[in-house]
Protein backbone atom coordinates (compact mmCIF):
# COMPACT_ATOMS: atom_id res chain seq x y z
CA UNK A 1 0.00 0.00 0.00
CA UNK A 2 1.05 3.56 -0.74
CA UNK A 3 2.08 5.73 2.12
CA UNK A 4 -0.63 7.99 3.53
CA UNK A 5 1.26 11.13 2.45
CA UNK A 6 1.41 9.92 -1.16
CA UNK A 7 -2.31 9.14 -1.23
CA UNK A 8 -3.08 12.61 0.14
CA UNK A 9 -0.93 14.22 -2.54
CA UNK A 10 -2.65 12.22 -5.28
CA UNK A 11 -6.10 13.17 -3.91
CA UNK A 12 -5.23 16.86 -3.74
CA UNK A 13 -3.78 16.76 -7.26
CA UNK A 14 -6.93 15.07 -8.53
CA UNK A 15 -9.13 17.70 -6.88
CA UNK A 16 -7.07 20.53 -8.34
CA UNK A 17 -7.28 18.91 -11.76
CA UNK A 18 -11.07 18.54 -11.48
CA UNK A 19 -11.37 22.13 -10.35
CA UNK A 20 -9.25 23.35 -13.26
CA UNK A 21 -11.30 21.29 -15.72
CA UNK A 22 -14.52 22.63 -14.22
CA UNK A 23 -13.32 26.23 -14.58
CA UNK A 24 -12.16 25.50 -18.11
CA UNK A 25 -15.52 23.94 -18.98
CA UNK A 26 -17.43 26.92 -17.58
CA UNK A 27 -15.19 29.32 -19.51
CA UNK A 28 -15.64 27.39 -22.73
CA UNK A 29 -19.40 27.17 -22.23
CA UNK A 30 -19.57 30.93 -21.56
CA UNK A 31 -17.65 31.57 -24.78
CA UNK A 32 -19.95 29.25 -26.71
CA UNK A 33 -23.00 30.97 -25.21
CA UNK A 34 -21.69 34.38 -26.19
CA UNK A 35 -21.09 33.15 -29.73
CA UNK A 36 -24.59 31.70 -29.92
CA UNK A 37 -26.07 35.00 -28.73
CA UNK A 38 -23.92 36.90 -31.25
CA UNK A 39 -25.02 34.63 -34.10
CA UNK A 40 -28.67 34.99 -33.04
CA UNK A 41 -28.35 38.77 -33.03
CA UNK A 42 -26.67 38.78 -36.42
CA UNK A 43 -29.38 36.49 -37.78
CA UNK A 44 -32.12 38.69 -36.29
CA UNK A 45 -30.43 41.79 -37.71
CA UNK A 46 -30.23 40.16 -41.11
CA UNK A 47 -33.92 39.23 -41.02
CA UNK A 48 -35.04 42.70 -39.91
CA UNK A 49 -32.81 44.29 -42.55
CA UNK A 50 -34.45 42.21 -45.27
CA UNK A 51 -37.90 42.99 -43.86
CA UNK A 52 -37.37 46.75 -43.71
CA UNK A 53 -35.99 46.73 -47.26
CA UNK A 54 -39.00 44.70 -48.38
CA UNK A 55 -41.28 47.49 -47.16
CA UNK A 56 -39.19 50.03 -49.04
CA UNK A 57 -39.29 47.99 -52.26
CA UNK A 58 -43.06 47.55 -51.99
CA UNK A 59 -43.56 51.31 -51.62
CA UNK A 60 -41.31 52.11 -54.59
CA UNK A 61 -42.92 49.41 -56.74
CA UNK A 62 -46.44 50.73 -56.05
CA UNK A 63 -45.34 54.29 -56.78
CA UNK A 64 -43.73 53.36 -60.09
CA UNK A 65 -46.75 51.25 -61.04
CA UNK A 66 -49.05 54.24 -60.46
CA UNK A 67 -46.81 56.57 -62.40
CA UNK A 68 -46.88 54.36 -65.49
CA UNK A 69 -50.45 55.58 -65.94
CA UNK A 70 -50.53 59.06 -64.39
CA UNK A 71 -46.88 60.16 -64.74
CA UNK A 72 -46.31 62.99 -62.27
CA UNK A 73 -49.95 64.03 -62.13
CA UNK A 74 -52.15 62.69 -59.34
CA UNK A 75 -55.56 61.14 -59.82
CA UNK A 76 -58.00 60.62 -56.94
CA UNK A 77 -57.33 56.87 -57.04
CA UNK A 78 -53.56 57.31 -57.19
CA UNK A 79 -53.62 59.82 -54.32
CA UNK A 80 -55.56 57.48 -52.07
CA UNK A 81 -53.50 54.46 -53.11
CA UNK A 82 -50.20 56.18 -52.36
CA UNK A 83 -51.02 58.29 -49.32
CA UNK A 84 -53.72 56.44 -47.36
CA UNK A 85 -53.64 52.72 -48.12
CA UNK A 86 -53.74 50.34 -45.13
CA UNK A 87 -54.63 47.40 -47.41
CA UNK A 88 -51.26 47.61 -49.17
CA UNK A 89 -49.05 49.09 -46.45
CA UNK A 90 -50.28 47.90 -43.05
CA UNK A 91 -49.07 44.64 -41.50
CA UNK A 92 -47.06 43.39 -44.50
CA UNK A 93 -45.91 39.79 -43.88
CA UNK A 94 -42.21 39.20 -44.52
CA UNK A 95 -41.43 35.67 -43.38
CA UNK A 96 -42.09 35.54 -39.64
CA UNK A 97 -41.94 39.34 -39.34
CA UNK A 98 -44.42 42.12 -40.03
CA UNK A 99 -43.54 45.38 -41.78
CA UNK A 100 -45.52 48.56 -42.42
CA UNK A 101 -45.01 51.65 -44.57
CA UNK A 102 -46.18 54.88 -42.95
CA UNK A 103 -45.80 58.65 -42.94
CA UNK A 104 -46.78 61.43 -40.56
CA UNK A 105 -49.48 63.71 -41.91
CA UNK A 106 -51.40 66.65 -40.54
CA UNK A 107 -55.07 65.88 -39.95
CA UNK A 108 -56.40 69.32 -40.77
CA UNK A 109 -59.84 68.45 -39.39
CA UNK A 110 -58.47 67.83 -35.87
CA UNK A 111 -55.32 69.93 -36.13
CA UNK A 112 -53.19 67.00 -34.96
CA UNK A 113 -50.51 64.88 -36.55
CA UNK A 114 -51.67 61.40 -37.57
CA UNK A 115 -49.92 58.30 -38.85
CA UNK A 116 -51.12 57.13 -42.25
CA UNK A 117 -50.17 54.01 -44.15
CA UNK A 118 -48.46 55.06 -47.35
CA UNK A 119 -46.18 57.75 -48.75
CA UNK A 120 -45.88 61.50 -48.20
CA UNK A 121 -45.58 63.94 -51.07
CA UNK A 122 -42.38 65.96 -50.59
CA UNK A 123 -43.74 68.55 -53.02
CA UNK A 124 -46.63 69.22 -50.69
CA UNK A 125 -44.12 70.90 -48.34
CA UNK A 126 -42.18 74.15 -48.07
CA UNK A 127 -38.79 73.86 -49.77
CA UNK A 128 -36.05 75.20 -47.47
CA UNK A 129 -33.72 75.78 -50.41
CA UNK A 130 -36.05 78.10 -52.30
CA UNK A 131 -38.61 79.55 -49.88
CA UNK A 132 -38.29 83.14 -48.73
CA UNK A 133 -37.44 83.94 -45.13
CA UNK A 134 -40.96 85.37 -44.76
CA UNK A 135 -42.53 82.09 -45.92
CA UNK A 136 -40.34 80.04 -43.57
CA UNK A 137 -41.16 82.41 -40.71
CA UNK A 138 -44.90 81.95 -41.31
CA UNK A 139 -44.45 78.17 -41.33
CA UNK A 140 -42.54 78.28 -38.03
CA UNK A 141 -45.35 80.29 -36.46
CA UNK A 142 -47.91 77.79 -37.79
CA UNK A 143 -46.05 74.63 -36.77
CA UNK A 144 -44.17 75.61 -33.61
CA UNK A 145 -46.44 78.38 -32.37
CA UNK A 146 -43.50 80.70 -31.80
CA UNK A 147 -43.84 84.45 -31.57
CA UNK A 148 -42.95 86.66 -34.50
CA UNK A 149 -39.49 87.73 -33.32
CA UNK A 150 -38.43 84.21 -32.33
CA UNK A 151 -39.79 82.75 -35.58
CA UNK A 152 -38.02 85.44 -37.61
CA UNK A 153 -34.73 84.64 -35.89
CA UNK A 154 -34.94 80.97 -36.85
CA UNK A 155 -36.08 81.78 -40.40
CA UNK A 156 -33.11 84.13 -40.78
CA UNK A 157 -30.76 81.44 -39.45
CA UNK A 158 -32.09 78.94 -42.00
CA UNK A 159 -31.76 81.27 -44.99
CA UNK A 160 -28.42 82.48 -43.63
CA UNK A 161 -27.16 78.88 -43.64
CA UNK A 162 -28.10 78.24 -47.26
CA UNK A 163 -27.37 81.61 -48.96
CA UNK A 164 -23.85 82.67 -49.76
CA UNK A 165 -23.02 86.14 -48.46
CA UNK A 166 -26.63 86.93 -47.65
CA UNK A 167 -26.00 87.44 -43.94
CA UNK A 168 -23.26 89.98 -44.64
CA UNK A 169 -25.44 91.95 -47.05
CA UNK A 170 -28.30 92.20 -44.53
CA UNK A 171 -26.20 92.70 -41.42
CA UNK A 172 -27.30 89.37 -39.95
CA UNK A 173 -24.23 87.85 -38.33
CA UNK A 174 -24.28 84.30 -36.99
CA UNK A 175 -20.69 83.31 -37.78
CA UNK A 176 -19.69 83.85 -34.17
CA UNK A 177 -22.30 81.36 -32.97
CA UNK A 178 -20.88 78.51 -35.06
CA UNK A 179 -17.26 79.42 -34.34
CA UNK A 180 -17.82 79.44 -30.57
CA UNK A 181 -19.47 76.03 -30.30
CA UNK A 182 -17.68 73.30 -28.35
CA UNK A 183 -17.03 71.60 -31.69
CA UNK A 184 -17.06 74.57 -34.10
CA UNK A 185 -17.86 74.42 -37.79
CA UNK A 186 -18.40 76.95 -40.53
CA UNK A 187 -21.73 77.97 -42.00
CA UNK A 188 -22.35 76.10 -45.22
CA UNK A 189 -23.62 78.95 -47.41
CA UNK A 190 -24.86 76.37 -49.89
CA UNK A 191 -28.26 74.70 -50.41
CA UNK A 192 -29.34 71.97 -48.02
CA UNK A 193 -28.40 68.51 -49.29
CA UNK A 194 -29.99 66.35 -46.58
CA UNK A 195 -33.08 66.94 -44.43
CA UNK A 196 -31.17 66.33 -41.17
CA UNK A 197 -28.67 69.03 -42.12
CA UNK A 198 -31.23 71.36 -40.57
CA UNK A 199 -29.98 70.14 -37.17
CA UNK A 200 -26.75 72.06 -37.78
CA UNK A 201 -28.56 75.39 -38.00
CA UNK A 202 -28.57 77.77 -35.07
CA UNK A 203 -31.77 77.38 -33.02
CA UNK A 204 -32.73 73.91 -34.30
CA UNK A 205 -32.69 71.08 -31.78
CA UNK A 206 -34.01 67.54 -32.25
CA UNK A 207 -37.51 68.42 -31.06
CA UNK A 208 -37.77 71.42 -33.38
CA UNK A 209 -36.43 69.39 -36.29
CA UNK A 210 -38.93 66.55 -35.81
CA UNK A 211 -41.81 69.02 -35.52
CA UNK A 212 -40.84 70.80 -38.76
CA UNK A 213 -39.94 67.69 -40.78
CA UNK A 214 -43.49 66.82 -41.95
CA UNK A 215 -43.83 70.32 -43.40
CA UNK A 216 -40.44 71.05 -44.98
CA UNK A 217 -38.38 69.52 -47.75
CA UNK A 218 -35.20 70.10 -49.73
CA UNK A 219 -36.38 68.20 -52.82
CA UNK A 220 -38.14 69.38 -55.94
CA UNK A 221 -38.15 72.74 -57.68
CA UNK A 222 -39.72 74.72 -54.85
CA UNK A 223 -43.28 74.76 -56.13
CA UNK A 224 -45.90 73.36 -53.74
CA UNK A 225 -48.44 70.79 -54.90
CA UNK A 226 -51.85 72.30 -54.21
CA UNK A 227 -53.33 68.78 -54.19
CA UNK A 228 -51.32 67.55 -51.20
CA UNK A 229 -50.23 70.63 -49.19
CA UNK A 230 -51.50 70.82 -45.62
CA UNK A 231 -53.35 73.78 -44.17
CA UNK A 232 -50.20 74.99 -42.40
CA UNK A 233 -48.23 74.92 -45.65
CA UNK A 234 -50.96 76.81 -47.50
CA UNK A 235 -50.98 79.43 -44.74
CA UNK A 236 -47.18 79.73 -44.96
CA UNK A 237 -47.52 80.40 -48.69
CA UNK A 238 -49.76 83.34 -47.87
CA UNK A 239 -53.36 82.12 -47.94
CA UNK A 240 -55.69 83.35 -45.20
CA UNK A 241 -57.12 80.66 -42.94
CA UNK A 242 -60.53 80.96 -44.58
CA UNK A 243 -59.12 80.59 -48.10
CA UNK A 244 -56.98 77.59 -47.10
CA UNK A 245 -60.02 75.94 -45.51
CA UNK A 246 -62.06 76.42 -48.70
CA UNK A 247 -59.31 74.92 -50.86
CA UNK A 248 -59.12 71.92 -48.52
CA UNK A 249 -62.90 71.54 -48.51
CA UNK A 250 -62.94 71.46 -52.31
CA UNK A 251 -60.04 69.03 -52.34
CA UNK A 252 -61.46 66.50 -49.86
CA UNK A 253 -64.62 65.75 -51.76
CA UNK A 254 -68.00 64.69 -50.38
CA UNK A 255 -66.65 62.65 -47.45
CA UNK A 256 -64.56 65.61 -46.20
CA UNK A 257 -61.63 63.24 -45.66
CA UNK A 258 -58.15 63.62 -47.11
CA UNK A 259 -56.61 61.06 -49.49
CA UNK A 260 -59.73 59.05 -50.23
CA UNK A 261 -61.11 57.91 -53.56
CA UNK A 262 -63.61 60.79 -53.84
CA UNK A 263 -60.99 63.55 -53.50
CA UNK A 264 -61.01 66.33 -56.05
CA UNK A 265 -57.65 66.74 -57.78
CA UNK A 266 -56.78 70.05 -59.40
CA UNK A 267 -55.37 69.36 -62.87
CA UNK A 268 -54.08 72.89 -63.57
CA UNK A 269 -52.95 75.56 -61.13
CA UNK A 270 -54.83 78.37 -62.86
CA UNK A 271 -58.11 76.46 -62.37
CA UNK A 272 -57.74 76.21 -58.58
CA UNK A 273 -59.77 79.30 -57.75
CA UNK A 274 -62.60 78.47 -60.16
CA UNK A 275 -62.84 74.84 -59.05
CA UNK A 276 -62.66 75.78 -55.37
CA UNK A 277 -65.55 78.21 -55.85
CA UNK A 278 -67.78 75.32 -56.92
CA UNK A 279 -67.43 73.76 -53.46
CA UNK A 280 -67.13 76.93 -51.37
CA UNK A 281 -67.79 80.39 -52.77
CA UNK A 282 -64.72 82.62 -52.88
CA UNK A 283 -64.77 86.38 -52.43
CA UNK A 284 -62.86 88.46 -55.01
CA UNK A 285 -60.02 89.13 -52.54
CA UNK A 286 -59.74 85.38 -51.88
CA UNK A 287 -59.54 84.65 -55.58
CA UNK A 288 -56.74 87.21 -55.84
CA UNK A 289 -54.77 85.42 -53.11
CA UNK A 290 -54.83 82.14 -55.03
CA UNK A 291 -54.10 83.84 -58.35
CA UNK A 292 -51.14 85.66 -56.78
CA UNK A 293 -49.55 82.38 -55.74
CA UNK A 294 -50.09 80.99 -59.22
CA UNK A 295 -48.68 84.11 -60.87
CA UNK A 296 -45.58 83.91 -58.63
CA UNK A 297 -44.96 80.34 -59.80
CA UNK A 298 -45.35 78.90 -56.29
CA UNK A 299 -47.93 76.21 -57.12
CA UNK A 300 -47.91 72.96 -59.04
CA UNK A 301 -50.24 70.00 -59.49
CA UNK A 302 -47.48 67.44 -60.06
CA UNK A 303 -45.35 65.37 -57.73
CA UNK A 304 -42.23 63.35 -58.37
CA UNK A 305 -40.56 63.04 -54.96
CA UNK A 306 -42.08 60.91 -52.20
CA UNK A 307 -40.97 59.97 -48.70
CA UNK A 308 -41.99 57.19 -46.33
CA UNK A 309 -40.94 55.19 -43.28
CA UNK A 310 -40.60 51.43 -43.54
CA UNK A 311 -40.56 49.84 -40.09
CA UNK A 312 -40.40 46.28 -38.78
CA UNK A 313 -42.78 45.60 -35.93
CA UNK A 314 -41.86 43.72 -32.77
CA UNK A 315 -44.20 41.36 -30.95
CA UNK A 316 -45.01 44.01 -28.30
CA UNK A 317 -46.08 46.55 -30.93
CA UNK A 318 -42.80 48.48 -30.97
CA UNK A 319 -40.35 48.86 -33.84
CA UNK A 320 -37.36 46.58 -34.30
CA UNK A 321 -35.96 48.56 -37.21
CA UNK A 322 -36.88 51.78 -39.02
CA UNK A 323 -35.92 53.15 -42.42
CA UNK A 324 -36.70 56.68 -43.60
CA UNK A 325 -36.49 56.84 -47.38
CA UNK A 326 -36.99 59.55 -50.00
CA UNK A 327 -37.50 58.38 -53.58
CA UNK A 328 -37.29 60.63 -56.63
CA UNK A 329 -39.40 59.38 -59.51
CA UNK A 330 -37.92 62.10 -61.71
CA UNK A 331 -34.77 60.01 -62.07
CA UNK A 332 -35.93 56.73 -60.44
CA UNK A 333 -33.51 56.67 -57.53
CA UNK A 334 -33.38 56.85 -53.76
CA UNK A 335 -32.09 60.29 -52.74
CA UNK A 336 -32.16 59.82 -48.97
CA UNK A 337 -31.80 56.75 -46.75
CA UNK A 338 -31.61 56.78 -42.97
CA UNK A 339 -31.85 53.69 -40.75
CA UNK A 340 -32.12 53.26 -37.04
Amino acid sequence: MMPRRTRAFILISALWTLGFLAVLAVTLLAGVRQRIILFQRLEDRSRTQLAVEAGMKKAVALLLDDMENSQFRLTPRAKARRMNNPVEFANIPVGELRTEVVHEAMDDASGRMATRWGLADEQGKINLNTASAECIQKLIVQVLGWGGAEAKGLADAITDWRDYGRHEAQGFFSDDYYKNLEFPYAMKEQPFERPDELLLVKGVDRRTYEALLPFVTIYGDGRVNINTASRKVLAALGLDDGVADKVLRARRGADNAEATADDHVFARTFDVAAETSKAAALEPREVRQIDALNAAGLLTTESGVWSFVSRVLSSDGGCKRTLLCVFSAFDSRIVYWYEK
